[in-house]
């Protein structure tokens, strides 16, 4: 029998990102989970990360924003820390984002909701903004060919920087994106 542990956040954010890693480690060794994919903006998640997996045992997948995400900057990656992350047999993936790209553009430039767009916002509202990162940080690792259709995962998220959101998926690409399921979450904000 498996006993997962849950965590409900009082405060959304960065401040539980420790604890966040620390119930998908526990969580990943009770479902024998060797899939993590872990959204990471500026690389100081995946670094903190790698404090609780060990990508010789696990397999890391670490999804950040796609280049041109921010106008002005080109990535918000630091590109020695890809370096870094691939020696470490950590896989890196920057693509569009699967719940936004072209919607979000849309959507601030002339205040339109794409069906996309609207779902994403959805989420984020009803559930929490981690669970919308989670899923689409599955559909883009699945997308890249690091991680397989079906494949059972653990997904790292969180709102606005650091993790809060933990959630055990079945995987899918983002043209089978109803071939999706989200078995449990396991960690997020009230």
């Amino acid at each position: 029998m498996v006993n997962l542990k849950y965590e409900l956040f009082e405060t959304p954010g960065i401040v539980n990102t420790k604890k966040t890693l620390e119930l998908a480690a526990e969580n990943a060794k009770q479902l024998e989970i060797d899939k993590i994919v872990i959204a990471s903006t500026m690389g100081d998640t995946i670094k903190e990360a790698l404090n609780f997996f060990n990508p010789k045992k696990t397999q890391i997948v670490c999804v950040t924003h796609n280049y041109g995400f921010r106008e002005g900057i080109n990535q918000t990656f630091p590109e020695e820390l890809k370096k870094e992350l691939h020696e470490k047999g950590v896989e890196v993936v920057s693509g569009t984002l699967a719940l936004s790209g072209i919607g979000s553009a849309l959507l601030r430039k002339f205040q339109y909701f794409d069906m996309t767009t609207m779902f994403a916002k959805l989420i984020r509202t009803i559930i929490c903004d981690g669970l919308k990162v989670g899923i689409e940080i599955a559909l883009m690792a699945v997308d890249a060919g690091k991680i397989s259709m079906g494949e059972d995962i653990l997904t790292i998220s969180g709102t606005g920087r650091g993790a809060d959101t933990c959630c055990y998926l079945q995987a899918a690409s983002s043209r089978l994106f109803e071939k999706l399921r989200v078995k449990a979450i396991l960690a997020k904000p009230k």
